[in-house]
């Protein structure tokens, strides 16, 4: 028994230093918790760009080469041209992302495509990336495009042969759009 209180007393003494570094000279005072986040900087928004990027539905169709697109979906910050209005086939976007990281689509980018680089169209920098089809080749091209804290990206996706190079298409889109940004 002598044994056990002795060995008890020791730990209780060993114990004491391990609390008194957890209290405060003052236990009355709150203790610091998770510092939090600083405040989001307001966004530093680029041009104004026109409804679909300021591109026709015969624009589309004549850098493209396929008829009978139709402009599925148009909204302020986007448009969708699709073969016969049909999800099957080729399909063309234009998207304009306000005050939304270019970093994070392009790292979705990067998961998810065949290559993707680093582009500068018209003085603007942003990313173009590009998806291959084993049967149909690089028929995917996505060009992302910075303007301070916003960002447009055009997506051509061909779906089968004869089509003409889906990054030149994307470039001459996006350079269009640039010349048309307010």
């Amino acid at each position: 028994m002598k044994r056990n209180v002795a060995a008890l007393a020791v730990a209780v003494v060993a114990a004491v230093p391990l609390f008194a570094s957890c209290s405060s000279d003052n236990p009355n005072q709150p203790q610091p918790g998770p510092s939090a986040p600083a405040p989001a900087a307001e966004a530093q928004h680029g041009p104004t760009f026109p409804e679909c990027g300021g591109i026709s539905d015969q624009t589309v169709g004549q850098l493209t080469q396929v008829t009978g697109l139709v402009n599925t979906a148009k909204n302020s910050v986007g448009c969708q041209w699709l073969a016969g209005g049909g999800i099957i086939g080729p399909h063309f976007s234009f998207t304009w992302f306000r005050g939304s990281p270019i970093g994070r689509e392009r790292k979705t980018e990067e998961l998810s495509r065949t290559r993707v680089d680093n582009i500068n169209i018209d003085g603007h920098d942003g990313f173009v990336a590009v998806g291959s089809d084993p049967m149909a080749g690089d028929n995917l091209c996505e060009i992302g495009i910075q303007f301070q804290d916003d960002f447009i990206e055009w997506s051509v996706s061909f779906a089968s042969q004869p089509y003409p190079d889906p990054c030149d298409v994307a470039k001459q889109l996006a350079s269009q759009s640039i010349a048309n940004a307010k």
